[in-house]
Order: structure tokens, then C-alpha cells, then sequence
């Protein structure tokens, strides 16, 4: 991806090294991410399942599931569907993988809200097992999730190989946000500006369009005000 913020940039990095190791040790493996809120997790992540063929999104609401409910939502990311029961839902499944010849990455948003319901990641073990769909997994999450792995032990995290913390804001994403409002500002000025305020990607992105909106000049100054304006 030649353009893309600092979030869709680990993504990428993340399924590329997940799809190799994969391949090198010819088991599924996963990742875990994470980041506070505003940094861009959910776009990124919504942005990139749709262009690559292997990768699916998918968030689990809070609450229990039954097992169709869990394997349902699970067809409906991959796009297969779901069936009466989740024992045809899980053949339709295999079939799926079979016919389109993938190994899906499933990106799980939101992860902190099943790390300790037993029942659902030993359902997504028996995914990733079984030997006609080998999934693999992004767990992406808030700060709280390295500690709720950590304290939760389950046989499916000995088999997470990467881990990374994203950061709140980097100047690249800046530099793509500019590009992507067509407006002139200086992104070193911002990223400076936006650090001093422990600002997010959403809070330079809601600025950023709003200095579009306004159409004036895009001065510090004048993103300053905005800012004030906007209680940020």
C-alpha cells in the first residue's frame, strides 16, 4: 500500500510476516496489537480486509454467543454465510477455503472482550486446527489486552509470535491525512503540535477536515483555534 497511516502500515507489515512464518513452519501462528482509543485500529483494519483476499474482520459483540451465533458471525466475515446449524456452517466453511484456495487471517477487533471466554477461543483453536481451513489471527485491542493474554493462560496464545503496541500518532499518518484532505500544512509543525496534546490519528484527522472545511489558511495558528473549537 504506497500511501497509508502508521496503523495500516503494522497491519501490512503484520499479515505479510504472519502469511511467511506461516509458511516456513507450516502451522497457523498469530499476532496480537494493540492501541488506545482514536488511533485508527478499527479503520485500518476494515480498509485492508477489503483488499486483500485472506483477511477478514470480524468483532465479537459483548455477552455470550452460542455456538451457531459464534460460527455465523465467523461465515459472515469470511463471506460464505451461515446455515441452519453450526455443523453446516462449519462444512460450508471448508468448502469456502477449499474452492477460493486461501488460509484466512482473521483480524478479531475488539479483543480484550473474549481473551477470557474459554468457550469462544476453543472454538477458534479448533478453527485454526483443523486441517481444511488452518486459520490464522490478529488480536487487536485496547492497552488492557498484553495483560489480560499475559494473566489468561490458553494454548492458543503460546502460539501468538507477534506482538506490537501501536503508537498514538506518527507523521507519516499526518503526511497521508494531508494528502488524502488535499491540504497544504507542514507535517513536522503538526506532528509536533499534535504530540505536545497526546493527540491520536481521529483527533489530527478531525482538525485536519475541519481546516479544510473552514478553507483557510493552514497555519499552526490557525490549527490552534480550531483545536480550542473543537475542545481539543
Amino acid at each position: 500500500m504506497k500511501h497509508a497511516t502508521h496503523v495500516e502500515q503494522v497491519l501490512i507489515t503484520t499479515i505479510q510476516a504472519l502469511r511467511r512464518l506461516r509458511a516456513e513452519q507450516a502451522v497457523p501462528l498469530h499476532a496480537l496489537i494493540w492501541g488506545k482509543w482514536g488511533v485508527g485500529k478499527t479503520v485500518a483494519t476494515q480498509k485492508i480486509s477489503k483488499l486483500e483476499s485472506d483477511v477478514f474482520y470480524v468483532k465479537f459483540p459483548d455477552g455470550e454467543l452460542s455456538k451457531s451465533q459464534f460460527y455465523r458471525l465467523i461465515g459472515f466475515a469470511i463471506g460464505c454465510g451461515a446455515r441452519r446449524n453450526y455443523e453446516s456452517t462449519i462444512d460450508l466453511l471448508r468448502h469456502h477455503v477449499l474452492f477460493y484456495n486461501i488460509k484466512p487471517i482473521l483480524i478479531i477487533d475488539e479483543a480484550q472482550r473474549i481473551i477470557k471466554k474459554q468457550y469462544i477461543l476453543n472454538e477458534l483453536k479448533d478453527l485454526a486446527e483443523d486441517q481444511d481451513l488452518l486459520f490464522s489471527y490478529i488480536f487487536l485491542g485496547d492497552q488492557s489486552v498484553p495483560k489480560l493474554v499475559a494473566s489468561y493462560d490458553h494454548s492458543l496464545f503460546r502460539r501468538i509470535v507477534i506482538r506490537k503496541e501501536l503508537q498514538p500518532l506518527e507523521q507519516s499518518t499526518i503526511e497521508f491525512l494531508a494528502k488524502e484532505y488535499q491540504i497544504q500544512v507542514d507535517p513536522v509543525q503538526v506532528f509536533r503540535f499534535a504530540q505536545q496534546r497526546a493527540w491520536t490519528t481521529l483527533d489530527v484527522a478531525i482538525c485536519l477536515q475541519a481546516l479544510k472545511n473552514q478553507k483557510v489558511e493552514t497555519s499552526i495558528e490557525m490549527l490552534e483555534k480550531i483545536a480550542k473549537a473543537l475542545g481539543r
